[in-house]
């Protein structure tokens, strides 16, 4: 049965689609830098020729703006949205076209369309909220947000050093994303609660190995080292 009128989503008893780690087992991005572009104002003027050339993963509707390696998100209600048009003809266009892995993080069981690849969670969504695991063998963690899960992919991806882009968590002037948003307007405290799940785990990174970098000097994230895109890009 599907699970909202003209959703692309159906409830499933067992998974039918491919698992990311099929293709991109762990240890893939062994030792090799990586760009995770979240959804923050501060790139609103970016240059995304910039990211021409590197290995990416963007969250929800990066894709738009540039062509990451990986498109990730662990939200349904985002991929509903797209299929319905509701970002525009050319999101809807440029997402049927992507030629990167389109990659879901799943909190439940269910059939997404065939040319998706699935990340399961870490054994269930309560589990999985503070999760952040180092294999993606047993799946993943969330942290309530399509940021903190691409970040555990990255890790698990063996990607060093890692760079984040648009993690603001917070909004700018009003505006909440550097593109138009979506269609339920995100309220400011639900950026403000992404930190203390990246908080939490930060020091557990740092003592694996790998260096996560934030590419926003005014980023109320801070539990990772600061540092302005001029330096890195």
């Amino acid at each position: 049965m599907r699970t909202a009128e003209n959703s692309v989503l159906f409830r499933a008893h067992g998974f039918t689609n491919q698992s990311l780690s099929d293709v991109l087992p762990d240890h893939t991005w062994d030792g090799r830098e990586c760009f995770i572009v979240g959804g923050g104002p501060s790139l609103h003027a970016f240059d995304w020729s910039r990211l021409k050339g590197k290995r990416t993963i963007g969250v929800n509707r990066a894709y738009e703006f540039f062509d990451p390696t990986i498109l990730f998100s662990m939200d349904t209600r985002f991929l509903n949205w797209v299929h319905q048009g509701r970002y525009g003809e050319e999101a809807l266009k440029k997402f049927n076209n992507f030629v990167g892995y389109k990659v879901w993080l799943c909190t439940y069981t269910v059939k997404l369309p065939d040319d998706i690849y699935i990340v399961r969670v870490y054994k269930n969504y309560n589990e999985g909220l503070k999760a952040f695991t180092f294999t993606s063998k047993n799946g993943i963690g969330h942290g309530n947000n399509s940021g903190y899960g691409a970040l555990n992919l990255a890790v698990c991806l063996g990607a060093n050093p890692i760079y984040l882009l648009g993690f603001d968590c917070r909004h700018e002037n009003g505006r909440t994303h550097f593109h138009n948003g979506h269609p339920v307007r995100q309220k400011e405290e639900t950026t403000t609660n992404f930190i203390k799940y990246f908080t939490k785990v930060a020091k557990r990174i740092e003592m694996h190995g790998t260096r996560v970098i934030n590419l926003n000097p005014q980023s109320a994230l801070t539990c990772f080292p600061r540092r302005h895109p001029s330096e890195v890009l």
